[in-house]
């Protein structure tokens, strides 16, 4: 079974400036994983360890990109590879679901395609059914365990607000993962030292199909700010916990909370 996980690099933290075009100056901020993409490389890498085959790490950004793939190769997956070309430089979901998608066609044997819920970045949650649409494959969303995968079908609980819905559907399918389908494994020492060179094959537009064009958004970021200060917090001290509740009481009826 050939299972391809689309991962996305991110910075770590949320405080990134904006610049005057609207677009994010991450500079000098460590890129990580994606939150929810560690958990579709872990749940890729478990069933194929089970099923045999191969897991392949797909993502659509520059050359610094191959590091966090390289986790990935270190975590367990089999292949990685980069789309990489300036025409691609300000996708947004619809447009990164295009190229993902031509991507996934060019490699020709893919049966599944997981993602992470959304990315921690732009969280619009977006990517992956555009991504089935795409394909035209059946898609699976806020998947939080997978019961049952074997050439044909697939099996898996969708973990909603309210309720965990059973379904099943045929496959090739693009299924999106939650936080709780699993836990990451921590890569070891030894293959991380052992993929630290190791070679991630890059595709262009034009490899795919496209022109050198740049592709235009489906839709405009018209404005952009970053998230207010979060207000000054207050220790509340006393000789004892006691002490501390009745402050804390009437600090809550001066503020009309209770």
């Amino acid at each position: 079974m050939h299972i391809v996980v689309c991962m996305k690099q991110v910075p770590q933290q949320n405080s990134v400036k904006i610049n005057p075009d609207l677009s994010i100056d991450a500079g000098g901020i460590e890129q990580i994983m994606s939150l929810f993409d560690e958990y579709a490389v872990e749940e890729a890498i478990s069933w194929n360890e089970q099923l045999g085959g191969k897991v392949t790490v797909l993502s659509i950004g520059p050359e610094e990109w191959k590091d966090q793939m390289r986790r990935a190769l270190a975590m367990g997956a089999t292949d990685a590879l980069l789309v990489c070309d300036p025409a691609f430089d300000n996708l947004d979901a619809i447009g990164a679901a295009r190229v993902a998608a031509a991507a996934i066609t060019k490699l020709a044997d893919v049966d599944l395609v997981i993602c992470g819920r959304n990315s921690t970045d732009d969280e619009t949650g977006a990517f992956g059914p555009a991504l089935a649409r795409a394909l035209r494959w059946p898609q699976l969303t806020y998947v939080g365990k997978v019961n049952q995968l074997d050439g044909s079908r697939l099996v898996a609980e969708r973990h909603l607000e309210s309720q965990i819905e059973t379904v099943a559907t045929r496959l090739p399918a693009v299924l999106t993962v939650v936080k709780g389908i699993n836990e990451p494994r921590y890569p070891s020492l030894l293959r991380i030292r052992k993929v630290a060179r190791a070679e991630v094959p890059t595709l262009t537009a034009a490899d795919l199909g496209f022109g050198a064009a740049p592709i235009t958004p489906a839709a405009q970021v018209v404005g952009r700010v970053p998230p207010p200060p979060r207000p000054q917090s207050e220790l509340i001290e006393g000789p004892d916990a006691a002490g501390k509740v009745r402050q804390l009481v009437e600090k809550l009826r001066e503020a009309q909370v209770i």
